[in-house]
């Protein structure tokens, strides 16, 4: 059974568990509490289909291929379960390498910062796995040098993936401000 079939299965459930007023099955959706802090998200395009594209433009300074390594080994241990993809590019519009089999078949083990494959500097980097929190396949892509993150995902819930995403840059998964929106980057006159 592919991810994407397990999703749908375990939304057809939660779904199922809803309409039995059992809620426990829902995805995380947190507070509705506000962070008292600007965003990190100067701004979100959302592309639907099949799977869903989120846009982020970060409205800080862009991040370099260490910092892109140390979000994606991060997100390994902080929310991503079975990870299934771990792609490298030359460039950002280039074809990317799969690395996945590398990395499950390497003699010495550890997290991705451990991983010889990503020592060198690339121009983006993915990873892919089931996001305890959202309870649902998600891919982050890095594009080395920009302040743009992409993420995909089944799930079309704007203000889920806009929590879900401000959690992977402040890093507070486990923390009270985990889920939490913070107030909009005021706009420049």
């Amino acid at each position: 059974m592919s991810i994407f079939d397990r999703f749908k299965k375990k939304k057809a459930e939660a779904s199922e568990a809803q309409n039995n007023k059992n809620t426990s099955a829902q995805p995380a959706a947190a507070s509705k509490e506000m962070l008292d802090d600007i965003s990190y998200i100067q701004e979100m395009q959302h592309i639907s289909g099949a799977w869903q594209q989120y846009d982020i433009l970060l409205a800080a300074r862009g991040y370099g291929w260490d910092m892109m390594v140390d979000w994606a080994a991060y997100m390994e241990s902080a929310d991503l379960d079975n990870i299934s993809t771990i792609t490298v590019a030359e460039m950002a519009n280039t074809p990317g390498k799969e690395l996945i089999e590398e990395y499950r078949n390497r003699k010495t083990k550890g997290g991705i910062k451990a991983f010889d494959a990503l020592a060198e500097e690339r121009g983006q980097l993915a990873i892919g796995g089931i996001s305890r929190t959202l309870k649902a396949p998600v891919k982050i892509v890095w594009f080395n040098q920009t302040r743009v993150l992409r993420f995909f995902t089944p799930i079309d819930d704007e203000e889920l993936l806009t929590r879900y995403v401000e959690t992977v840059i402040r890093r507070t998964f486990g923390k009270k401000d985990a889920m939490k929106l913070a107030k909009p980057v005021p706009k420049e006159k």
